[in-house]
């Protein structure tokens, strides 16, 4: 039985504690995913992960901030696959109306004495790391600490 298969059979109040939000807005979720997967693999292609498993995947790594090497311990799948389910969720539910996030200007108008704002999000986890540029070489100085000295003598 996987993640979803046991979501689904909790009671409304379970429901909302494991994952965060209620079964009505679950379900509009996975509404807007279903259509964007239908129109993704329109010609066919590797279906993967289903689209409520990746919709599971991602509210527990939203919920429980746990990093993707103990999510793929738990369900047998590999971290990177979690990585690309979690990261496609973010993208079309961020792209679709329902679940679209207000500009910022918009949220904290001047005029407005009561921000509207319940809950925020932030997530700091799992970022990609910054490795340096393959030539670096030919446009660092090396003046800092001396470490290209004139072999020409």
């Amino acid at each position: 039985m996987n993640a979803y298969e046991k979501i689904t059979k909790l009671k409304e109040k379970e429901f909302k504690r494991i994952t965060g939000v209620t079964r009505e807005v679950f379900e509009k979720m996975l509404e807007v995913l279903r259509e964007k997967y239908k129109e993704d693999h329109e010609e066919g292609g590797q279906p993967g992960l289903t689209v409520e498993m990746r919709l599971t995947l991602s509210l527990e790594y939203w919920r429980e901030y746990r990093s993707y090497e103990h999510m793929a311990n738990d369900h047998q799948i590999g971290k990177s696959v979690i990585n690309r389910a979690v990261l496609w969720v973010e993208d079309v539910l961020g792209e679709s109306e329902e679940f679209k996030l207000r500009e910022l200007k918009e949220r904290f108008k001047p005029e407005e004495t009561e921000s509207k704002i319940t809950a925020m999000i932030v997530d700091v986890t799992e970022q990609p790391i910054e490795r340096p540029v393959e030539n670096q070489e030919t446009s660092y100085s090396g003046k800092k600490n001396d470490t290209r000295r004139n072999t020409k003598s």
